[in-house]
């Protein structure tokens, strides 16, 4: 029997181990991205043409949704970014902003009041209203964005304590184990 067999056995496990080790690289996300350089939308409605072209993320809730014949143009009433992307959901805002989006978006998914997160290059301003009130929306040209599931409140429920044989307990009071 040849010598070298067992060294070659021992060389393709000793290379499918290393091979197994491996770990793939994290993809680069810059909705979750903490360290994300660029504007606020306040600083963004302050000065709109310096920021031309500048990649932004920004966040909110979704106001309303209008499809057009080749892309859709969602409303957003903007909230400041948890450091994963998530909107904070409190009541601080800079204003609304529009994320133009290429293609149709079901505005039974993106419904009204659902959390969203958009990064792409500001693209100008377009006039609107909200109610009797005109204003300029920045708009956005959407990259990359994360619809975020719907937050519910925690169930909460009561469990007795076992071991509490005070008053109101079925049979009389008991102040100790159950025996």
């Amino acid at each position: 029997m040849n010598q070298k067999l067992p060294f070659r056995w021992l060389g393709l496990l000793l290379c499918g181990w290393l091979v197994g080790c491996a770990t793939v690289p994290p993809v680069y996300d810059p909705i979750q991205d903490a360290n994300f350089q660029g504007p606020t939308l306040a600083v963004a409605r302050a000065q709109p043409d310096a920021f031309l072209q500048t990649r932004v993320r920004w966040g909110g809730t979704i106001a309303r949704v209008e499809n057009r014949r080749d892309e859709t143009w969602v409303e957003i009433v903007e909230q400041p970014l948890a450091d994963n992307g998530w909107p904070t959901g409190t009541d601080a805002s800079a204003g609304r902003f529009l994320a133009r989006f290429s293609g149709f978006l079901d505005p039974a998914i993106y419904a009204a009041g659902r959390s969203i997160t958009i990064v792409g290059p500001l693209a100008g301003t377009a006039p609107g209203q909200v109610g009797d009130y005109r204003t300029t929306y920045l708009v956005v040209t959407v990259e990359r964005h994360r619809l975020w599931p719907e937050r519910h409140p925690p169930e909460v429920i009561y469990m007795p304590d076992p071991f509490w044989y005070g008053p109101g307990y079925p049979w009389g009071y008991r102040w100790g184990p159950f025996w």
